[in-house]
């Protein structure tokens, strides 16, 4: 190895340590209703596809998560898997995620859990790295003490895209670097 690949390789190592530190940091600020957090983390004109913010625009997903957190007393956003390819300034990255979440809905409280994983796009620009697009896929719901959810009608994820073990998955027609490692 040469010491032009050593300092390739040692880039890509530093640049995947960030962009993990980049994803927790994303579910440390949704579990801690840290929302001025969660705005720093991406680069302006991000996209944010969680389902339920039409637009797909972070902006637009920064406005709704608010209100929308006022019925969640607990989060727990746990980070498994996580694929990340790295081009240069440019980086990939699929995080699998389980998220156990209480809510008060109607003087009740409600819990479950979600399997899900984040399709990421990730820009290094002045030498920070951070979100460029997100894109979440869900892939099971359990509610606690009822049958497991339908994920195209489930209320705790409105919208959100359904993920398959297939090569129909949605991640197959997202990534770019990802395809054209499998290649």
């Amino acid at each position: 190895m040469t010491d032009a690949d050593r300092a390739a390789a040692l880039d890509t190592l530093i640049a995947k340590d960030q962009i993990r530190d980049l994803v927790l940091a994303y579910c440390r600020a949704i579990d801690r209703k840290d929302f001025d957090l969660l705005r720093q983390l991406y680069h302006p004109g991000a996209g944010d596809e969680h389902g339920s913010n039409p637009s797909g625009t972070a902006e637009e997903f920064f406005a709704i998560l608010p209100p929308m957190m006022e019925v969640a007393e607990t989060l727990q956003h746990n980070i498994t898997n996580h694929y990340i390819k790295v081009d240069g300034d440019y980086a990939e990255g699929e995080a699998y995620l389980v998220a156990h979440t209480v809510v008060r809905m109607n003087d009740q409280h409600y819990a479950f859990l979600q399997g899900a994983r984040y399709l990421d796009k990730y820009e290094r620009r002045d030498g920070v790295w951070k979100f460029s697009h997100r894109r979440v896929v869900a892939d099971w719901l359990q509610r606690y003490g009822v049958p497991p959810a339908d994920l195209a009608t489930a209320p705790e994820i409105p919208g959100m895209l359904p993920g398959s073990s297939g090569g129909d998955d949605n991640s197959y027609g997202y990534f770019r670097l990802f395809r054209r490692a499998e290649r």
